[in-house]
């Protein structure tokens, strides 16, 4: 069985579902981390108020993306997981065909997707841009918790999929650190067909890989966390929120696989 994790950015996998991956890379599983938005952005950038201040927060030079890439192949090495990088940019980056930047804002990055987004070619009907899953593959793919756009373009996609039957099975995850809010969790839930639970307990060796992993992460601290004891308590905290011992949770499509927990 393969286990490919849909990341829409450097880190979302990671951040999410790290100590499942490592789980399943000590079980000898293979696992694929696949960043959907890791394409490298339009030269010359979009001026707009998002990138200059992404730019200026990551301090990772004038294609932060080079050194994000690195930081992911970093992660994963750290977990056990190969990585893939698809050629879509980041939605900060993306323009419509007059060169015009369609997210320019903070503000433009939450539930809408614009409808000249060049993006939509990964959406339901127009493709499988990542390769057709097939019944040896275990699909994860984000919920949408927090409404970014990008994350909502991969979880339809993954929706298509899951309900086409192609992929073994489709798990959704919960997306790290918008599952800190149980709001943002609950809005996703909404959105989506109806859906059980399936929690996947983590031992102590697959956490602290996952939060070496998330550390591997170094243009993105600041952004989530004051410090790295911060960072290492505030995920250790959001692995205990929903559950009885430490464990990422899933959601999986009412009727598609058995699973551990139900609604």
């Amino acid at each position: 069985m393969t286990h490919v994790f849909l990341s829409p950015h450097y880190d979302d996998a990671v951040y999410s579902c790290g100590g499942t991956i490592h789980q399943l890379a000590q079980r000898g599983e293979t696992v694929q981390i696949i960043t959907i938005m890791g394409g490298d952005p339009p030269d010359p950038l979009p001026d707009t108020p998002i990138v200059r201040d992404l730019h200026q927060r990551w301090a990772a030079g004038e294609n932060p993306i080079t050194e994000r890439k690195q930081e992911d192949i970093r992660a994963a090495g750290i977990l056990g997981a190969k990585t893939v990088h698809s050629q879509i940019p980041d939605c900060v980056y993306r323009t419509d065909e007059n060169g015009t930047p369609l997210y320019p804002d903070e503000n433009a990055l939450w539930d809408n997707i614009h409808p000249n987004d060049p993006a939509r070619v990964f959406f339901p009907g127009r493709g499988d841009p990542v390769g057709r899953p097939d019944a040896d593959t275990v699909l994860y793919a984000p919920l949408g918790a927090g409404g970014h756009v990008d994350h909502l373009i991969v979880r339809d996609w993954a929706l298509n999929v899951a309900q086409r039957g192609t992929a073994n099975r489709v798990l959704f995850y919960q997306e790290y650190p918008y599952n800190e809010d149980p709001e943002a969790v609950r809005r996703a839930l909404e959105q989506m067909p109806p859906t059980n639970s399936h929690t996947v307990l983590l031992t102590e060796p697959d956490i602290a890989a996952k939060i070496e992993g998330v550390r591997a992460y170094r243009s993105q601290i600041s952004t989530f966390w004051q410090d790295e004891g911060m960072l290492a308590a505030r995920v250790r905290a959001a692995l205990v929120r929903d559950t009885h011992a430490p464990a990422e949770t899933y959601r999986e499509l009412t009727g598609t696989a058995t699973s551990s927990e139900g609604d």
